[in-house]
């Protein structure tokens, strides 16, 4: 008798601890960091719309491209990054804040515009789909102009003129904290 019930407080022991881990959730959410980056040299950064070819990794491991065209950033307005793994729409959060610097001995300039944002898992699609979380853009401009060739401003920097091909750079890089 002894041994029966024995036999069946295990029983009651081992349907008690499947029931409770049926109840819990196995991971409820995953959470991870998301970043992106890419950079172009040379006559490719020199151009008026350069396309920066990014990697990703992370959570989410795609390619894609970025290029600055169009409206700048907005706070309230949505971007979408189209990835080899699907679509990620963000909602930016704040002004863009805009940063520029010129070296007029050397006629060098950078600029850079860092945008924060929140992923929109519902208006994602593919393994971005249902990913939220903060994160943060930085996009990186620097180069050279060219000098006056002849006149009274022989030597200065023209600044009016486009950029030099050689020393132009443009970069990308996209940091973000994410949960499923």
């Amino acid at each position: 008798m002894r041994h029966l019930t024995m036999k069946l407080a295990g029983l009651v022991v081992a349907g008690a601890a499947a029931a409770s881990m049926a109840a819990t959730p196995a991971l409820a959410s995953v959470t991870g960091p998301e970043y992106a980056s890419g950079a172009v040299y040379g006559k490719a950064a020199a151009a008026n719309n350069p396309v920066i070819p990014l990697t990703w990794r992370g959570l989410v491991n795609a390619h894609s491209k970025f290029s600055p065209g169009g409206s700048a950033p907005k706070k309230g307005s949505h971007y979408t990054f189209t990835t080899s793994a699907g679509k990620f729409t963000v909602l930016i959060t704040a002004p863009p804040a805009n940063y520029a610097s010129v070296n007029v001995k050397a006629c060098h300039f950078a600029a850079s515009t860092y945008v924060a944002f929140t992923a929109l898992g519902g208006r994602s699609t593919g393994r971005f789909h249902g990913l939220s979380g903060p994160g943060a853009v930085k996009v990186y401009f620097a180069g050279y102009g060219p000098r006056y060739t002849s006149g009274k401003k022989k030597g200065q920097c023209n600044m009016n003129a486009p950029e030099l091909a050689k020393g132009a750079v443009a970069t990308f890089v996209l940091s973000a904290t994410l949960t499923k």
